[in-house]
């Protein structure tokens, strides 16, 4: 089904500033395309990688007991451990993650391809000082995500059948911050975003 849309022109929205709220130039990475990319943090990743590393202390130590079936448990643990600061290890060494720009969405993370703004319903409220994830509801859920891994495409069986959002984007190990993400996405289509959050300091055209 080929879906044409026309160009929205908007006015971004504009307000006070936020405690979350930081300056992107110079510490975002610049998308080759324009708009504003997110990259893997490698600060929040070190964090990361040291407190679970600091998880398998406790296995460690069950070597230390003769049960087999305690120190099976303890290896599967460990095992476990290995296999999360090997993906951590990976992502210091990517690139872009996350990108919005005049088509949509992008998040490699999610999908091969841009989430367009006019299959994006809406997105959710956020507390833009507290939070590190940005919900966003999906026109027709099961069409945008056909063809994804199911981990993915399970999220648009959750919006239809309990109106839970299709879709959600983490900035928790990214460069960059949930406010520089509405301010993103405020400069193409500021109507998708919660009437609390236009009040944000949100990033000028």
């Amino acid at each position: 089904m080929a879906l044409v849309w026309g160009k929205v022109n908007m006015v971004p929205a504009r307000g006070v500033t936020s405690a979350q709220t930081q300056s992107a130039e110079g510490r975002l990475p610049v998308c080759p395309a324009g708009g504003t990319c997110f990259a893997w943090s490698l600060r929040k990743i070190h964090i990361a990688s040291v407190v679970l590393a600091g998880t398998a202390i406790p296995a460690a130590a069950g070597f230390a007991l003769s049960v087999p079936f305690v120190q099976w448990l303890c290896l599967t643990w460990l095992l476990g451990v290995a296999v999360l600061l090997h993906r951590l290890c990976r992502r210091a060494f990517a690139k872009v993650v996350l990108s919005i720009d005049e088509r949509g969405i992008f998040d490699r993370r999610l999908m091969s391809r841009h989430f367009e703004w006019g299959e994006i319903e809406s997105i959710c409220p956020v507390n833009i000082d507290r939070s590190h994830v940005v919900d966003i509801r999906l026109r027709w859920p099961k069409a945008t995500l056909a063809g994804t891994r199911w981990l993915v495409r399970i999220g648009a069986h959750c919006q239809a059948g309990y109106g839970v959002p299709a879709v959600t984007l983490s900035l928790l190990l990214l460069e960059g911050n949930v406010s520089e993400m509405l301010g993103a996405v405020a400069r193409y289509r500021p109507d998708l975003l919660h009437y609390t959050n236009r009040s944000a300091d949100l990033l000028a055209p």
